[in-house]
C-alpha cells in the first residue's frame, strides 16, 4: 500500500512503443499488508472527488488489520534498473488503463492499484479524472 508519506508515486506515459518515465517512486516508507490480506477504508467524505477539488492524499486510510510500516529500499528494485522489466510492466499498465477508460465510454480515469510480488496487477479503484 502507498502511505500518506512525502514522496512521489510512479508517473509515466506511453506513445506507441515509446515509454517516458516522468517520475520514479520515491516514497520513503511503505505499508505492508499482513498475510491473508486486509480491507482498507478511506476516512474522508469523498471530498477529493468534487469537481475542481484536488484533495487526494489529504486524508488517512484505516485498515481492518494492523499493517507494518517500514522503509522502502529501492536499491534492487527492477523498475529502476531493468529496462525490459520496466517496459513490459508499463506497457501492461497502459493497456489496462486504456481498457478501463474504454469501459467508461472513453472518459479519462484516475486509476489506483498495485502490483503483487508475483507480478499480478490488481486494480483497487477507478473514478473519472477531474
Amino acid at each position: 500500500l502507498v502511505s500518506n508519506a512525502p514522496g512521489r508515486a510512479l508517473s509515466a506515459s506511453v506513445e506507441g512503443q515509446s515509454i517516458n518515465v516522468h517520475v520514479y517512486p520515491s516514497k520513503p516508507e511503505g505499508v505492508f499488508v499482513p498475510e491473508g490480506g486486509t480491507a482498507i477504508f478511506r476516512s474522508d467524505s469523498n471530498g477529493e472527488d468534487l469537481e475542481g477539488f484536488a484533495g487526494a492524499g489529504l486524508y488517512d486510510s484505516v485498515t481492518v488489520k494492523e499493517c507494518e510500516h517500514r522503509s522502502i529500499d529501492y536499491a534492487e528494485e527492477p523498475l529502476f534498473f531493468d529496462v525490459q522489466f520496466r517496459s513490459q510492466l508499463l506497457l501492461k499498465l497502459f493497456q489496462i488503463g486504456r481498457q478501463i477508460e474504454k469501459n467508461f465510454s472513453g472518459q479519462a480515469q484516475d486509476i489506483e492499484g498495485a502490483v503483487t510480488a508475483d507480478g499480478k496487477i490488481v486494480i483497487t479503484q477507478s473514478r473519472p479524472q477531474v
